[in-house]
């Protein structure tokens, strides 16, 4: 990611998620973030604030459904600028609607907040306004997201937008599941923002 002020960012994103319950409607997962950051002159990769969170999918129709998650990024970043140096909170709503096309919108509301930590470092206090759309695909080997959002810290006082779109391709098999692999680049807008833009690449498999 490229910072403002010529800093950069780079985080490698070790993640698992697994459904849980009865009807297997929740699900668990854990992520393991290795960054690096160079706004202390340090671009050494080391452990980010990991996070354990549970996501729960109700209310599901032919025209909808919705998706409730909790998150919790825990104070273990090994430096001072590869976290928060709080613990946080991070809960998410989204609302989704199965479009006559197959296409999917789905609204969701964010919001972090810091609950412990070091005492030295600053608040959070965050709320960010997604806006998720996936056009049906005529090869489903292919997916596309869009996601503009805007992003409200209150904890600073400033407002900024950003527009992610994720490229995807499903290339075959891989530990019994789905293997898929993606692109996502990021461009920020605003004053305020945190960053010009970011690149992320990633393969997951799914189902296995």
């Amino acid at each position: 990611m490229a910072l403002r002020d010529g800093f950069s960012s780079g985080i490698l994103r070790l993640k698992y998620i697994a459904p849980v319950g009865p009807r297997q409607n929740y699900a668990l997962s854990f992520e393991v973030p290795i960054s690096s950051v160079d706004v202390l002159g340090n671009n050494n990769y080391a452990l980010g604030d990991v996070m354990v969170g549970l996501t729960h999918v109700f209310g599901l129709t032919r025209e909808g459904g919705y998706v409730a998650k909790g998150e919790f990024y825990l104070d273990t970043a090994e430096r001072r600028e590869l976290g928060t140096g709080k613990n946080v909170f991070k809960g998410t709503f989204i609302k989704a609607w199965f479009l006559s096309d197959g296409a999917i919108f789905a609204p969701a509301l964010v919001h972090e907040a810091s609950l412990s930590g070091q005492h030295r470092r600053a608040d959070v206090s965050r709320t960010t306004m997604d806006f998720y759309y996936v056009p049906k695909m005529a090869d489903r080997r292919n997916l596309i997201t869009f996601d503009p959002n805007i992003v409200r810290d209150w904890e600073n006082k400033r407002t900024y937008g950003a527009l992610s779109v994720t490229f995807g391709r499903v290339i075959g098999k891989a530990f019994g599941g789905n293997q898929i692999v993606f692109v996502k680049p990021t461009v920020f807008a605003g004053a305020n923002r945190p960053a010009n833009w970011g690149l992320e690449l990633g393969c997951k498999v799914i189902g296995f």
